[in-house]
């Protein structure tokens, strides 16, 4: 009676073991760890095509949506798939972390010269305060990763 008990923690050790040895690396190659591999899968804004010059503004529709894209890059899709990337006056590290973009515009459009802060919704902590720069228009393909 013991072998049948102990039949489901082999199976379970080895399909553990399986899957340890399917994310190794081969011999000769460093080991990728699984949150380096995901960030390696997103997509470089500077690789993207240049579809125009830069602009300083762009408007700001209620359609518009930002994505951070790196520490010193913020894409913005405004309409169905027109796309800006917007390299930032300098880094904004706090921006990869997930937290909430506040633009505090008066203007009816985004400019190379507004800011933002970086903040936590759900304290109200301020991580700090970035500067947008020019616009570029660039062509995003289907399935891009930022």
């Amino acid at each position: 009676m013991q072998p049948e008990k102990l039949s489901p923690l082999l199976v379970l050790a080895l399909m553990v073991a399986g899957c340890a040895a399917s994310t190794a690396a081969a011999p000769g190659e460093p080991a990728t760890p699984p949150a380096a591999a995901a960030r390696a899968e997103r997509t470089n804004p500077a690789t993207l095509v240049a579809t125009g010059e830069p602009r300083r503004c762009i408007p700001t529709r209620s359609s518009v949506q930002t994505r951070p894209a790196g520490d010193a890059v913020l894409m913005f899709r405004t309409g169905s798939n027109s796309w800006f990337r917007n390299d930032l006056r300098g880094t904004c590290p706090a921006m990869a972390r997930d937290l909430t973009l506040v633009f505090r515009s008066v203007s009816t459009q985004y400019c190379d010269i507004d800011q933002f802060e970086v903040v936590d919704p759900v304290s109200g902590m301020t991580f700090g305060t970035c500067a947008l720069g020019a616009f570029t228009p660039v062509k995003v393909p289907r399935g891009t990763n930022f």
